[in-house]
């Protein structure tokens, strides 16, 4: 038997007749134990013809123009065929039982799930009837009076037939057009339906908490009248557009009963016959004012944070270009007291005095990497393609004497062509190469410089032998005056990865970190592909 999926099942069993209604229709088209003995007589006599009847309405399913149009697909075209060729292998049957009943039921609900229309059954069962009553003739022998009740039987026993899979076929319509109702009511957008001329037919519930009309009120009204005045001439356009069998969607301005006019995200579509011809058109809106006024609010939200950070930045660059001139002169007249009285004060004072240029050195240090950081965002140049093997080759130009300092060996892949701030490009480089450099550990620093291209981007990478980093402060290297290692160990302000962090956010990138603690550590960040330099 076929598998059918179990949504049909609980169908099937929904719409099946009970013994008693099973009982009432048999009695209405007259099919009681006298039939039945007739039926068994017809069964009996035609059981060595049978086969061949049934064959014949095979091969003529094959060339029904109504099964032809509905299936392109071969299998799904043969299946169909072999289901009714089992059909009516079982129509004489002297068994009109229950299970006969549920064959027929289950037939009407597969072919409504298979979009048949009725008069392709009802064809391919007047062709049956067609080759069956003339081998029915041969059995009567001549004998009129056996003819005529052979015929009387057939006839009841079709109509008892029919009426069991066309009931069952229009009870899963309908079940289907319920289940379709139900969403259409209960659709958070309102939605129409019109004619072609745009006079609405029906509306659902939603329409009435859009736009204040009732779904009784909305019947008979043209589409334009939901639509704002400045939108007719739009709209005119886009129905004549699903009229020609296109689909439009998009934001529009309508209008409630009331005159007030509101922002609508609008989707209109037509409904098509079984010949694709536009019958009617469907229109779905929704209010999206609170949408609207949600974005608005966040772009000025992010226009506002946009201009409060270029003020931090700025505040930032003041504060630390005023800072610096008063900070150089404490600390070179705390350097000058150093070397002029050294020898002319007690040890506790030459370890005050210390202290104070050693604290003045430090805020200068401090202070011009506040200034780097805050030139980011606020001097840096246009981004444009260019060559980061040239950020590179600065970057260690700049860095030559530690690299020599501490014997390390650099090597690098073929650098990429990015789209960059070339000088903020270098500094990064610059940054990350001279982290590896300081945290090497024991050992001479390895470092190599790695590029792979990921579709429009490239993937840059900077990769040490040191000292490495534990998971759990990758997020936290990243974030300004954030340290690992106390001064005395590895010196510095805390603020370089911030710096690159916030280089490759400005160019649209992401940055981050491989490592385990004693295992070196790989910092990778991404730029945007540039197109090759023309030759």
């Amino acid at each position: 038997m076929t598998d059918y999926p179990s949504e049909l099942d609980a169908l099937i069993e929904r719409i099946f007749p009970g013994a008693e209604e099973q009982a009432a229709r048999k009695e209405i088209f007259g099919l009681g134990e006298h039939e039945i003995a007739v039926i068994k007589e017809l069964e009996q006599k035609l059981a060595s013809r049978e086969p061949a009847l049934v064959d014949a309405l095979y091969d003529y399913l094959g060339k029904f123009q109504g099964i032809s149009a509905v299936f392109d697909d071969p299998s799904r075209m043969e299946s169909i065929r072999q289901q009714q060729r089992d059909y009516f292998s079982e129509f004489i049957t002297s068994n009109l039982d229950e299970e006969y009943v549920r064959k027929r039921v289950r037939a009407g609900v597969i072919q409504q799930s298979h979009q048949l229309r009725l008069r392709w059954f009802l064809g391919s069962f007047a062709f049956y009837l067609d080759r069956l009553l003339p081998e029915v003739l041969q059995l009567a022998e001549g004998d009129t009076e056996r003819l005529t009740e052979y015929y009387r039987v057939l006839t009841r026993l079709a109509m008892f037939d029919i009426a069991l899979t066309v009931s069952a076929f229009v009870h899963a319509d309908r079940e289907e057009l319920r289940v379709f109702s139900t969403v259409f009511e209960t659709n958070l957008e309102g939605v129409v339906i019109a004619d072609l001329h745009g006079v609405i037919l029906h509306g659902n519930k939603s329409v009435t908490a859009v736009t204040g009309y009732t779904p009784q009120e909305i019947i008979g009204k043209s589409l334009r009248a939901l639509h704002a005045d400045s939108t007719q001439g739009a709209f005119d356009e886009i129905l004549a557009t699903v009229q020609a069998g296109g689909q439009w969607q998009g934001e529009t301005i309508l209008k409630r009963h009331s005159g007030e006019e509101f922002p609508s995200w609008m989707n209109v579509t037509g409904a098509k016959d079984g010949k694709g011809v536009v019958t009617h058109v469907i229109v779905e809106f929704s209010d999206i004012t609170t949408f609207k006024q949600t974005q608005e609010a966040l772009v000025n939200r992010t226009d506002e944070l946009a201009r409060s950070n270029r003020e931090l930045e700025q505040f930032a660059y003041v504060a630390s270009h005023d800072l610096q001139e008063p900070l150089r002169m404490v600390a070179s007249y705390t350097q000058l007291l150093a070397r002029r009285y050294k020898d002319n004060l007690d040890e506790d004072a030459n370890e005050f005095i210390h202290y104070a240029v050693d604290g003045a050195m430090r805020m200068q240090a401090l202070i011009n990497d506040l200034l780097m950081i805050s030139r980011v965002g606020t001097r840096g140049k246009p981004l444009q393609p260019c060559e980061s093997g040239l950020a590179l080759e600065h970057a260690l130009i700049n860095l030559r004497m530690a690299i020599a300092e501490s014997g390390a060996t650099v090597t690098h892949d073929e650098m990429p062509r990015v789209v960059a701030d070339v000088s903020q490009l270098t500094q990064l480089l610059q940054n990350l190469i001279g982290n590896a450099l300081k945290f090497h550990g024991g050992e001479k620093p390895q470092i190599h410089i790695g590029a792979v291209r990921r579709n429009d981007e490239w993937v840059v990478s900077v990769r040490d032998n040191g000292i490495g980093i534990s998971p759990e402060f990758f997020d936290r290297i990243f974030v300004i005056f954030q340290r690992l290692h106390g001064k005395q160990e590895y010196p510095g302000t805390g603020i370089g990865l911030a710096v690159c962090k916030k280089i490759v956010e400005r160019h649209g990138g992401a940055i981050w970190v491989e490592s385990e603690s004693g295992k070196g550590a790989t910092f990778l960040f991404t730029l945007s592909a540039a197109p090759k330099a023309k030759e």
